[in-house]
């Protein structure tokens, strides 16, 4: 969390990368910097659709265009490419698929928990209502902490509310899915203007799965 709340007071400083970063350094390197500094900003859309189309799902509403749409098919070739892209450098990186799968996961956590704490402290000490304070943690890694590393096995460490936000995705995730399913299959509704939910809310539930 700490560092999304400074990259966040960086990004928003003087020393912005968008102004002082491109003025230094060149668009492009300016460009670069800004896409690190910004990171915490994607906790917005990824808590939107780590919740809104599934609360949807759980409602029978439908968000997205239905199987029959052409925009249907834009959805699916971003994600498909979008994931596609990042696969295939793993690859080409040498790097097995367990851990690509590992690393999207663990992004997708940090993003609902680091992103999500730092996004909202950031805001609330911007407007006064809020002081960052930061718990010193322990940095040493142990022999068992760095052999579970190397077999692509996650290290939570200790309880802590910022996981809130991801447990919570991880049951709506679920519910949704099954309540998804069980309106095509046994209420007879119409699977053509709730795939992509369904879909949606199945990766969330297969990215939350226990499979290290």
């Amino acid at each position: 969390m700490r560092w999304s709340v400074g990259l966040l007071e960086v990004a928003f400083s003087r020393y912005s990368p968008i102004t002082f970063g491109v003025r230094s350094i060149g668009l492009l390197s300016g460009l670069c910097y800004a896409s690190v500094t910004f990171w915490a900003i994607w906790a917005i859309p990824i808590t939107i659709y780590a919740f809104l189309p599934q609360l949807a799902l759980l409602n029978s509403a439908s968000i997205f265009p239905k199987t029959s749409n052409p925009w249907f098919w834009v959805y699916v070739a971003l994600f498909l490419g979008a994931y596609g892209q990042e696969y295939l450098e793993y690859v080409l990186s040498c790097r097995s698929t367990q851990r690509w799968w590992n690393y999207q996961r663990a992004w997708m956590m940090r993003v609902l928990s680091s992103f999500s704490f730092g996004l909202v402290e950031y805001l609330l000490k911007s407007t006064g209502l809020s002081s960052v304070g930061f718990n010193v943690t322990s940095k040493v890694v142990e022999e068992e902490q760095r052999k579970r590393y190397q077999k692509g096995i996650f290290e939570f460490g200790v309880a802590s509310p910022i996981f809130l936000p991801i447990n919570m995705a991880a049951i709506i995730n679920l519910v949704a899915f099954l309540s998804g399913i069980a309106q095509v299959f046994f209420r007879q509704g119409s699977i053509e203007g709730l795939l992509l939910q369904i879909l949606l809310a199945g990766f969330g539930m297969v990215n939350c799965c226990d499979r290290s």
